[in-house]
């Protein structure tokens, strides 16, 4: 066996996701890199509008993309080197959901395709670093890095996780997911897994393109304690499922929730997008507040929606 992957990235031309405007793929072949494909790419004609935000971060424009082929003229090509290896990304649910996003805006069927995310590898294997973003990530392992553009960032995140796999003395994916207790994510036309702690969560059949959820937990009883006696903040856009539903989740384990950081608060949980712009230097007035909070000694966590996920399922429970 050897360590044979593709690394994918996505650049959003705003907030929505399917947004995108360019696209990085890395293919590794035995832990080296074998060849490397970068598009700019026109965005879906209803979502060509680049905020701001997102043109400081990537530095691509509405001028940069004019007259470039969109994504589903790509795709083909894209679908051919995805389709054939497992497909690594960091927060790969948010890429996912990006990839899920634009298939559906023009019609096409999903191929089966294989993920784990850099991010929950990175947390398994070198555990108490301050944050777990590529570019810290990268600065740790001593790789330089052009953040946020697709094919610099596609390649850092493939030498991340084929450090990993050396780190763990492990010579394939499989082996380093079996060596940290990962389950390797799964996509294809009617059926969603994340990429996940192993037995921590359950596959989805699909039922409509806005959000891939995981399925929901139908319980006699309380399920667990997980988050007892817990204040509980959300910020930002969750991708696994509403905020609604997570909200219910986390009350279900004997916890509460608040649409503020205050003094009492526990944990604050970001979405995945809020948590890529906070470990860039960004910050929300309730990442802000929580930051102060903590800075006085405040026992409060802010964890991503990975985390959470992985705290929600942690503990056994009677569902079904």
């Amino acid at each position: 066996m050897s360590i044979d992957l593709v690394a994918l990235d996505f650049e959003t031309a705003n907030e929505k996701r399917a947004s995108v405007c360019a696209v990085g793929l890395v293919l590794f072949r035995d832990g080296e890199v074998a060849e490397e494909l970068t598009w700019l790419v026109l965005p879906p004609e209803n979502l060509r509008n680049f905020n701001p935000y997102n043109v400081q971060t990537h530095c691509i424009t509405s001028k940069t993309g004019a007259g470039k082929p969109d994504f589903d003229a790509i795709w083909p090509e894209i679908r051919e080197v995805i389709s054939e290896h497992v497909v690594v990304a960091h927060n790969a649910s948010f890429d996912m959901s990006v990839l899920v996003q634009l298939l559906d805006f023009y019609g096409r069927e999903y191929p089966r395709i294989r993920f784990i995310c850099t991010c929950g590898v990175a947390r398994k294997t070198w555990a108490g670093m301050m944050n777990y973003s590529l570019k810290t990530l990268a600065n740790s392992l001593g790789y330089l890095i052009d953040h946020h553009d697709p094919l610099d960032d596609a390649r850092t995140c493939g030498k991340i996780l084929v450090h990993s796999c050396r780190h763990h003395g492990c010579s394939s994916l499989v082996e380093l997911a079996r060596a940290i207790e990962m389950q390797i994510g799964e996509l294809c036309e009617s059926y969603y897994r994340p990429c996940s702690i192993t037995g921590g969560y359950k596959g989805t059949r699909k039922s409509g393109y806005e959000r891939i959820v995981i399925e929901e937990l139908q319980c006699d009883s309380l399920v667990s304690d997980s988050f007892r006696g817990r204040n509980v903040v959300f910020t930002g856009t969750l991708i696994s499922m509403t905020r609604q539903v997570a909200a219910q989740m986390v009350i279900e384990r004997g916890g509460s929730v608040s649409n503020s950081v205050r003094k009492d608060t526990n944990l604050l949980v970001m979405g995945l997008q809020d948590y890529s712009r906070f470990t860039d230097g960004q910050a929300s007035n309730k990442t802000k507040k929580a930051k102060e909070l903590i800075a006085q000694g405040s026992p409060l966590e802010i964890i991503d929606e990975n985390e959470f996920l992985r705290r929600l399922l942690q503990e056994g429970s009677q569902c079904t």
